[in-house]
């Protein structure tokens, strides 16, 4: 069933009309799943989050515009109060083609321009997102089979200069304080993903620059890892911080990715003796934990980063387990890789020499350098 909004009166640039109609198209999609709700090209303004729903397709033409008239979200998988549980919330929803604009020069107030939790399958395929203040581009949190690809993140805000954590796709654990849209906290982590093709970078619009982060977390607890993580073929150009900052993952592949003029490039974290590491039912406060099969393979990293091209470490000298770097391109003598606090790494680098390589708490290594 194809269902174009255009027949509820989506007339565009106008905020009453468009966001009800919009949702109530998707309204009509919820009661038949495996629709596609259409938008054809035009700006239209949306003045409070569309919610979308179980087994839907938002397709949105090339030149389609939903523009940001409001504080709130432009979309979401779930009500406000409702009580969803692990991944069994909205699923299955495909979102492709079109823009996600934030109006960030003209709304400057701190959000994110998509919010999916308790949820199994969802794709962005070929969609914008651009001039996002203080918040996230996605925020995917409790999500298992998340997909995005060929999609751009373009332009970000951060107007008191203290979200140097934003990152413009988060992978989230729904947990007290990291998603506050919807849904239960507990514990629900997001895993088997899959980030392509994606360029990350500044826009068009006057302030608006790149991401501090492009992808990464910064919420976990006790025994809840981020698994079967690949993230590939995508560009990051002038992220504020590190493009990329895993934060206990699991088998987890980062490859051919390109990081230019970037602050830093992949930062790789367990978690101390804080609430991330705290267990999930009784609250109690554990001891730090590392991550495992962390695989960095065939990236280029150009331009001079103030921080390390690949930074790996840990807490209290808990190490990670598995650590793979190989056949990577480093195009500045100044950068640098720092790995700490690992058992098992191997790293194939024979154009690197070993001072560009600081090594600290390892076990059983296999090194190739210069």
């Amino acid at each position: 069933m194809i269902i174009n909004p255009v027949h509820f009166g989506l007339t565009g640039k106008h905020k009453h009309k468009d966001t009800k109609a919009l949702q109530r198209a998707l309204n009509l999609a919820k009661k038949h799943p495996g629709s596609i709700v259409y938008i054809p090209a035009g700006t239209y303004y949306i003045k409070r989050a569309l919610t979308i729903f179980e087994g839907t397709t938002l397709f949105l033409n090339e030149e389609a515009v939903l523009q940001r008239h409001c504080k709130d979200t432009l979309l979401k998988n779930g009500w406000r109060y409702g009580q969803y549980y692990g991944y069994h919330g909205n699923s299955h929803i495909h979102i492709i083609g079109g823009t996600f604009d934030m109006n960030g020069s003209r709304i400057p107030d701190n959000n994110t321009t998509m919010c999916m939790g308790h949820a199994k399958d969802i794709l962005l395929y070929n969609v914008t997102i651009k001039d996002v203040v203080g918040g996230h581009g996605i925020d995917a949190c409790g999500v298992d089979g998340l997909v995005i690809t060929r999609c751009n993140f373009e332009g970000f805000l951060d107007v008191n200069g203290d979200r140097s954590f934003s990152e413009a796709i988060q992978l989230d654990i729904q947990v007290p304080g990291a998603f506050p849209k919807f849904g239960t906290r507990d514990g629900t982590i997001t895993q088997n993903v899959s980030i392509s093709e994606c360029y990350f970078g500044p826009s068009e619009t006057p302030g608006f620059s790149s991401w501090n982060r492009a992808v990464g977390s910064h919420a976990s607890r006790n025994n809840k890892y981020y698994t079967n993580i690949f993230i590939s073929k995508n560009t990051f150009h002038q992220t504020g911080d590190y493009a990329l900052t895993p934060l206990k993952y699991k088998d987890t592949y980062i490859m051919d990715n390109h990081f230019i003029d970037c602050n830093g490039g992949i930062r790789f974290l367990g978690t101390k003796d804080d609430k991330n590491t705290a267990d999930v039912q009784s609250g109690r406060v554990t001891g730090p934990q590392g991550g495992s099969d962390l695989n960095i393979i065939n990236n280029r990293f150009e331009g001079a980063m103030q921080k390390d091209a690949i930074h790996i470490r840990n807490y209290r000298n808990v190490q990670h387990q598995s650590v793979l770097i190989a056949d990577n391109y480093f195009g500045n003598s100044q950068q640098a890789i720092h790995l700490e606090d690992i058992n098992q790494l191997i790293v194939d680098q024979p154009e690197l020499s070993l001072k560009q390589v600081t090594l600290k708490n390892i076990t059983s290594e296999t090194l190739f350098l210069k």
